[in-house]
């Protein structure tokens, strides 16, 4: 979390706000508590965005569907406000490192916590499905491994963005290697492209790589698109559930819910919160009554002191609502590999 600049509000709704989570293209995520001091984090939407009609209209659309969702990986609904001058929507705060800090900074998830990752954040989408919702922008830095497990973030208002963005300049929103196939032909998201990303992760969970090749964008398209995903490192009995949600047609892959069926059974964890510790992170003293912003500072991992102005910024315990807008370069490489596919069918 960073200290609020000048042009950050000091509150919003019924929400006092503490600090900065992160900010990327759709808005700025900011640490807040409300008025019975319960963390927040609390999403306010970019002022191009708030003043376009149509998409205010697509955001309260999808807050009505997200405020409906109820599960074990999902964080739990605070408020909302679609018509105010600038839109907000706060769920409850998820302390902990985003999947993509942790791998990058602590390697593979054990298997243990493995198993677990994938069936939570399977079951998590199936309830975000159940409501009529699809995430859209299902990736590593939008899981959160808190204490009591992985949370999955901002699920709903992607689909806001993305229409709006297809709407202005016909682009893709999305980050290249957890876009599925059918989203690169130029075809809707589904809940079954989901099930595609939600693959790609537990891939990059279980390895510290996804399942296509790394470099350059359009190399990671012409993967996705045309070759087989790489599943060496996964534990043998999770291969064949992720083998089936990487499937290129989206007809054969499993829902949510059956993905998460299908996961094998592993021994159950310890505690997601006996993960080692960051060794700069001083013992908690619970002898020391915190004020509700300390608590939020330290759950983000920021010194108190730095709340107001001043000091080190630290990663953010939240993604950051960042989309990378996928432009014809799609059409291209799409082009490329079917043109590729008809040449080797020539050839047999």
């Amino acid at each position: 979390m960073s200290p609020l600049s000048q042009g950050d509000p000091r509150a919003v709704g019924p929400f006092r706000i503490a600090g900065r989570l992160g900010a990327g293209g759709m808005g700025t995520v900011y640490a807040a508590l409300d008025d019975r001091d319960r963390r927040a984090a609390l999403k306010r939407i970019h002022a191009v965005y708030a003043a376009d009609g149509d998409f205010r209209d697509r955001f309260a659309r999808e807050v009505r569907l997200v405020r409906r969702v109820r599960a074990e990986g999902v964080p739990r609904f605070l408020a909302a406000d679609t018509r105010a001058d600038v839109p907000w929507l706060a769920t409850e705060y998820v302390p902990g490192p985003t999947l993509d800090a942790r791998v990058r900074g602590g390697g593979p998830l054990p298997a243990g916590f493995l198993a677990d990752f994938a069936r939570v954040t399977a079951r998590a989408l199936a309830a975000i499905h159940a409501a009529g919702v699809v995430h859209r922008d299902l990736k590593p830095g939008n899981v959160i491994l808190s204490p009591a497990g992985p949370r999955v973030l901002d699920f709903g208002i992607a689909r806001a963005a993305e229409e709006t963005a297809l709407t202005r300049t016909g682009a893709l929103v999305g980050t290249p290697g957890w876009i599925s196939p059918e989203q690169y032909r130029g075809e809707a998201a589904t809940d079954r492209s989901d099930v595609f990303a939600w693959a790609c992760m537990a891939v990059f969970a279980a390895t510290g790589r996804g399942p296509f090749c790394p470099g350059t964008e359009e190399g990671v398209i012409s993967a996705v698109l045309s070759a087989a995903p790489a599943l060496h490192g996964v534990p043998g009995p999770l291969r064949p559930v992720l083998a089936a949600a990487l499937d290129k047609d989206p007809a054969r892959r499993p829902s949510a819910a059956e993905a998460a069926r299908a996961l094998p059974a592993f021994p159950a964890p310890a505690p997601w919160a006996a993960e080692p510790a960051d060794p700069a992170s001083p013992p908690a003293d619970p002898a020391r009554q915190e004020r509700p912003e300390e608590a939020v500072a330290a759950a983000a991992g920021l010194p108190p002191a730095d709340m107001t102005g001043g000091g080190a910024t630290v990663s953010p315990a939240f993604g950051t609502m960042r989309t990378t807008a996928v432009l014809l370069v799609v059409v291209a490489v799409a082009a490329a590999a079917s043109a590729g596919a008809a040449a080797r069918a020539n050839r047999q």
